[in-house]
Parts: C-alpha cells; sequence; structure tokens
C-alpha cells in the first residue's frame, strides 16, 4: 500500500513538472522589431530579390531600427535616408514594381478608408 502510495505520489509530481519543462524547451517569440522587420520585408516579396539584396536590406532595416526604436519620435529625414539606401540596392526594375505596388496599395487603402466618405443619400425623400 504504502508503494503504491509513492508511486502515485511519483506520477502526480512528475504530470506536474512536464508541462514546465516542455514550456522551457519551447523558443521564446520573436522580439517585437523582429516581427515588425519581417513584416516590412513582404513589401519585396514581389520583387524576386537575390538572397544578397535580402540580406542588405534587413541590414539596414536591423539599422534602423536601433537608430529608431519603436516609440521614439519620427525621423523623415532617417526614413528618407533607409529609402534612398534600399532604391540604390534594387534594379531598375525591381524599384518600378516597388513603385507599381505601392501605388496599389494606396489606392486600395484609400477605397477602404471610411472616415472621409459622406454618408449615402437616404432612398426616401424628407
Amino acid at each position: 500500500m504504502r508503494l503504491q502510495a509513492t508511486v502515485l505520489a511519483g506520477l502526480i509530481a512528475a504530470g506536474l513538472t512536464l508541462p514546465a519543462v516542455a514550456q522551457d524547451q519551447q523558443p521564446p517569440p520573436p522580439a517585437q522589431s523582429q516581427q515588425h522587420g519581417d513584416r516590412m520585408m513582404h513589401r519585396f516579396d514581389d520583387l524576386n530579390l537575390s538572397d544578397q539584396q535580402k540580406q542588405q536590406i534587413q541590414t539596414l532595416m536591423q539599422n534602423y531600427r536601433q537608430a529608431h526604436p519603436r516609440g521614439s519620435a519620427p525621423d523623415p529625414d532617417a526614413r528618407k535616408q533607409l529609402r534612398d539606401q534600399v532604391d540604390a540596392i534594387l534594379t531598375p526594375d525591381q524599384r518600378a514594381q516597388l513603385k507599381a505596388d505601392e501605388a496599389k496599395f494606396r489606392e486600395q487603402r484609400q477605397g477602404n478608408d471610411t472616415r472621409n466618405v459622406p454618408p449615402a443619400p437616404s432612398a426616401t425623400p424628407i
């Protein structure tokens, strides 16, 4: 009887500690800035970037994020400099495709923006 109680207590203890051990083995979630950087790289998905171009752009974006952490004051000059550096990495065809993608995105975004759209006229006369 004592042996069964000891085995049962051991099984309960193991059952309580195994989830904690399993949780420790999971990789930590990426940092917030890394997640943001990954989303930013999606802008370039349609450009067929070479591995070298991807690495160069990721390095530029990491440097920018380190110098301008989230919540810091906006720096339009630094953003323009980043954009110019990215443009210098792209081929002329890639730059044209990026501009077309951005124009399409702005157009879709404006089409979905209902803040400045006046209400539809009433169907019944007043």
